[in-house]
């Protein structure tokens, strides 16, 4: 293969990384270790920066659920900076990368009710019935610019949470992220022949970003405005055959919302489902949902291109105060194209986070070893997550 010399520093340094802590792990890690070393030394060759510090920019960041519990949003409105400070922490990391996507756990719709109807303007960030926590949400509008402001680029909007507040909910929700220049994949508003995805350019790669969601909680989608990841027609996998085969765009990556909630193992129809995503063509599969973090593996497409997935990211922020749910994971990923000329996501690394409630700031997250608390947060991303952790600088961390 061959990748910018910016690219190939990083695999190389991952794949040594990935090397020296095999060996220190259950045979079923070890196995997995040996797959991604094998896919990150494929990628290198000697350059003239090969020690940890080159640190390269990152092509794609993923973090994890946007979940604004009724404790966030009653802190935002007691303050003047409203959502701002509960981000600040995290937005180097974000701002890193060229392109950024996080999933917002709920919609941001402007003045409408728990009927999906308008009403008057609350005249606050949080009234608990306009704007409320669970279990069915709706966050004041002002996240949305506070998203972007933190290095935000692509918001997930497809979730089982899409349609808490109806199809007018999903049609405010899309014009308020809109509005903050940020762009939006897996919902759409209720006008025939819209798309599901939207594309963003790295370097001289296109790129789609495609979301779906296993369940909208029961609610009607009346207008079919949020794109299911099973059973639907045409099927996610022939969403994704169907984009790459466009001439303006390059790779595609599905973004599902899926698996079972507060459970570290990815379940057979997450796998089954990356495994039908990566034959049809996308580079990358990354998930939410779950609530906790779950593993990052390579799978291995139908014509033998290697696909990062990883099958849960965990919270980026929200007030759920396990372990276990108070960390999760910034996923670092790099473009680039194979011998053949395909385009391939290379490069998996890390960064940790963990959300803490301060006095004065409130809840906030930032990257977990930047936290005095920090050491559980690292130690419990490392178990699940195995290799390739880097510092809030994108450096790689100690073998």
């Amino acid at each position: 293969m061959r990748f910018p010399r910016s690219l190939l520093s990083t695999g190389c340094e991952m794949a040594l990384s990935f090397w020296s802590s095999a060996f220190r792990r259950d045979i079923h890690v070890v196995r997995r270790t040996i797959t991604v070393a094998v896919f990150l030394l494929s990628a290198c060759t000697p350059t003239t920066n090969t020690a940890p510090g080159a640190c390269a920019r990152p092509d794609l960041a993923f973090a994890g659920d946007v979940l604004l519990h009724q404790i966030i949003q009653s802190e935002a409105a007691a303050r003047p900076t409203g959502f701002g400070p509960a981000f600040q922490g995290i937005s180097r990391a974000l701002s890193r990368a060229r392109v950024s996507v996080v999933n917002l756990e709920g919609p941001t719709a402007r003045n409408i009710g728990p009927n999906g109807r308008d009403m008057r303007d609350p005249g606050t960030i949080f009234d608990n019935r306009i704007y409320s926590g669970f279990p069915r949400f709706n966050y004041h509008p002002s996240i949305a610019d506070v998203l972007r402001n933190a290095g935000v680029d692509v918001v997930q909007t497809a979730n089982n949470h899409a349609l808490d507040r109806g199809p007018l909910g999903v049609d405010r929700t899309l014009q308020v992220l809109a509005g903050a220049a940020l762009q939006t994949t897996g919902t759409r508003r209720a006008i025939p022949q819209q798309s599901w995805h939207t594309v963003r350019s790295v370097g001289d790669i296109r790129v789609a970003f495609l979301a779906c969601t296993y369940s909208t909680n029961g609610l009607p989608d009346l207008r079919h405005q949020a794109l299911g990841c099973y059973g639907n027609s045409p099927s996610v996998p022939n969403l994704i055959r169907s984009l790459v085969q466009q001439g303006n765009i390059d790779a595609a990556v599905l973004l599902p919302h899926w698996g079972t909630e507060y459970s570290s193992r990815p379940t057979q129809r997450q796998r089954r489902l990356a495994q039908a995503a990566a034959d049809a063509g996308a580079v990358a599969v990354v998930g939410a949902h779950p609530h906790v973090l779950q593993p990052i593996e390579l799978i291995t497409a139908r014509e033998g291109r290697q696909v990062p997935v990883a099958y849960s990211l965990g919270n980026l922020i929200s007030s759920q105060w396990t372990l276990e749910r108070r960390t999760g994971t910034i996923l670092y990923l790099d473009l680039g194209r194979d011998g053949a000329g395909r385009v391939v996501a290379t490069s998996p690394r890390y960064v940790p986070t963990r959300v803490e409630r301060f006095v004065g700031r409130g809840v906030a997250v930032f990257p977990a070893a930047e936290l005095p608390q920090g050491a559980a947060s690292l130690a419990h991303a490392q178990r699940i997550l195995g290799p390739g952790m880097v510092n809030p600088d994108g450096c790689l961390s100690a073998p």
